[in-house]
């Protein structure tokens, strides 16, 4: 099976890759940004956007299936236009991943309703598929280093269920290897649960030592930054993190538990993992 990789240049494709090479799958990568010095290995990349229709038929064409990673203002564009493309080329298979807390309820919130529909679109396809609800990933804790600094927005008081990227791509490529995972919508969470700031800490003991203390940045402060400076990057990241301090996880893991294989890498051996990279 030949697999696109939508979002290859993001956080969470490499392990994905790496997997599903791991597996014996035939791989193409596609992102606006993707680049050959990303990955020591060299695998088929097309450079195109999701928005433009003759970049995704040139990367879907002779593909299998598609798994998409994105996000954005352009997230739910972009998998209509997928989808459409995926149809017309016969495409076997659409993996998709959205969020944990995706569901009716949390659809005043923007980006929860672009999800929503773009699960929609995918389930109403016809095009087999799989669904993943994935909680909070470790890997997102390097983005809250910054300048010698280590910050996070909101009070975040809600406990999130912590999962490796690693861990994910395993239970991903073992939907793809079981038909009775098809058509399914899967919630992927890790075996701990931790709040945002003690996580981040744990990582900065180990991996930044001088980093003494965490700073909590209020959301509306956020905003009020990004709006007086007119970026709205930094005001859509200030709304985010004002929406997951007010949301909590929703769903059971146990049929993905059951079906893919427990998520088991704990976030203490995960930092320990990271530290023996540098």
């Amino acid at each position: 099976m030949k697999i696109l990789v939508v979002g290859a240049s993001g956080l969470l494709a490499k392990p994905v890759v790496n997997h599903f090479d791991k597996a014996g799958y035939q791989i193409r990568l596609f992102s606006r940004t993707v680049k050959k010095e990303m990955y020591p290995k060299e695998y088929e990349m097309i450079q195109g956007d999701v928005l433009n229709k003759k970049d995704l038929t040139k990367a879907i064409e002779g593909c299998d299936a598609v798994h998409i990673t994105i996000a954005g203002k352009d997230e739910l564009s972009g998998v209509k236009n997928i989808i459409e493309v995926a149809k017309q080329k016969q495409v076997k298979l659409i993996s998709y991943v959205s969020g944990a807390s995706v569901c009716k309820e949390n659809t005043w919130f923007p980006m929860i309703k672009n999800k929503l529909e773009a699960e929609d679109i995918i389930r109403t396809s016809e095009i087999p598929y799989i669904i993943f609800r994935p909680a909070w990933f470790m890997e997102t804790f390097k983005l809250m280093v910054r300048n010698g600094k280590a910050s996070m927005i909101g009070k975040q008081p809600n406990p999130v269920s912590l999962i490796a990227a690693d861990d994910f791509a395993r239970m991903l490529v073992n939907a793809y290897e079981n038909t009775e995972a098809h058509d399914k919508t899967f919630y992927i969470y890790g075996p701990e649960k931790y709040q945002l700031k003690e996580a981040l800490k744990k990582y900065c003991n180990v991996l930044h030592p001088q980093i003494k203390k965490v700073s909590t940045i209020p959301v509306g402060l956020m905003k009020f930054i990004g709006f007086m400076s007119g970026n709205k990057e930094l005001k859509d990241v200030a709304a985010m993190f004002g929406y997951f301090e007010k949301v909590n996880e929703n769903g059971n893991p146990e049929e993905a538990d059951m079906l893919l294989g427990k998520a088991e890498i704990r976030f203490d051996v995960w930092i320990q993992n990271q530290q023996k990279k540098l």
